[in-house]
């Protein structure tokens, strides 16, 4: 995770961002501080790279690399604004003991943003922040088998903002509007449970969630949502991150995971 001493919104590169919406810098601060100490106290260790000034949205940490094992495919940002990153991130985790790989040159890749771990598979993005190019290389440095999905809906610019795979219940939540037909019928092929979600029920946001065992910690869920997860034995707890979504992030672009 990245403490957001920084964070604000200085550009717009999605349709959720507006500089004429600015954030409340403490606010934001509480909001990450809850977020970071639920964690926390949920038993996981949390590391943190230190924030660069004039890279606000750093503190997504999840866009920055993909790892595996001891091995991690460092992202290639798509926009400008966000490639300063590239090399705190290089840099931290070489100083972790991380065997890092670049992609070739012109290839752009946003790390766990655009990937979900499916069964014993990668679901892997592309269309907005991810080029298709990317996904034989990844193939070929984590060695795992991957269907890629192209994503249609600008408002789902990254795969895990419409696409979550709750591994302990084997369900995947995702929302059909947001990708191309050929990729909602590979979604559909996959030998899971499988809840489709509304376009409204979407922009909660719900699949950019962290799920831990049958706990599923989210921003928003709407009530007849929350019914259908509790359903399939979810505990739902939401946390207010409000001046996250301003960027068009929730709590799970806010986490890397490392293992």
């Amino acid at each position: 995770m990245c403490r957001p001493d920084h964070y604000t919104i200085a550009y717009e590169i999605n349709p959720w961002m507006n500089i004429n919406n600015p954030t409340d810098p403490a606010k934001a601060r509480r909001q990450w501080n809850r977020l970071y100490q639920f964690i926390q106290n949920s038993g996981s260790e949390i590391s943190l790279i230190e924030p660069a000034e004039g890279l606000p949205d750093m503190v997504f940490t999840a866009n920055a690399a993909l790892v595996y094992e001891d091995k991690v495919i460092l992202s290639r940002f798509r926009h400008s604004e966000r490639q300063g990153e590239e090399r705190y991130f290089a840099d931290w985790f070489s100083q972790q003991g991380y065997k890092c790989y670049n992609l070739p040159d012109g290839i752009s890749f946003e790390g766990e943003g655009d990937t979900v771990y499916y069964r014993d598979i990668l679901l892997l993005a592309h269309g907005f922040r991810t080029d298709i190019a990317s996904h034989p290389c990844i193939e070929s440095i984590v060695g795992r088998e991957y269907k890629s999905l192209k994503l249609i809906d600008p408002h789902f610019y990254h795969l895990d903002t419409c696409l979550l795979f709750i591994e302990p219940i084997d369900l995947l939540i995702y929302y059909p509007g947001a990708f191309h037909p050929e990729s909602v019928k590979e979604i559909e092929d996959l030998p899971s449970k499988i809840l489709r979600l509304s376009e409204g029920d979407a922009k909660s946001f719900v699949c950019n969630s962290i799920w831990a065992g049958c706990n599923l910690l989210s921003y928003k869920c709407p009530d007849s949502l929350a019914a259908k997860l509790r359903g399939y034995g979810l505990n739902i707890i939401t946390l207010d991150i409000s001046e996250f979504m301003k960027s068009g992030g929730s709590v799970r672009c806010m986490v890397l995971h490392l293992s």
